[in-house]
């Protein structure tokens, strides 16, 4: 096996979150990792990778909300104009 193996904490200082994050992302099922005979939980380079690349945007604003779409919210409910007489 050629694959390095890497802890919770190391893949949280790559990922510049907490080691608890980590560990939910792992027990929600969202990040794919191995336990070890010991009990011991691991993470595969390669899989993470994998991972990190399913979730990287391709260009700056991809994620953002469709054109012509308010966002939801109180904001929304502001800045929407009134029908009402005095």
């Amino acid at each position: 096996m050629t694959d390095r193996l890497v802890t919770s904490r190391q893949l949280a200082d790559q990922l510049a979150v907490s080691t608890e994050t980590v560990l939910r992302w792992t027990r929600d099922g969202k990040l794919p990792a191995i336990r070890l005979p010991g009990g011991a939980i691991r993470y595969r380079e390669s899989d993470l990778d994998a991972w990190i690349e399913e979730r990287a945007t391709t260009e700056r604003g991809s994620a953002s909300r469709p054109a012509g779409r308010r966002p939801a919210g109180n904001l929304a409910l502001a800045s929407r104009p009134t029908n009402e007489e005095d």
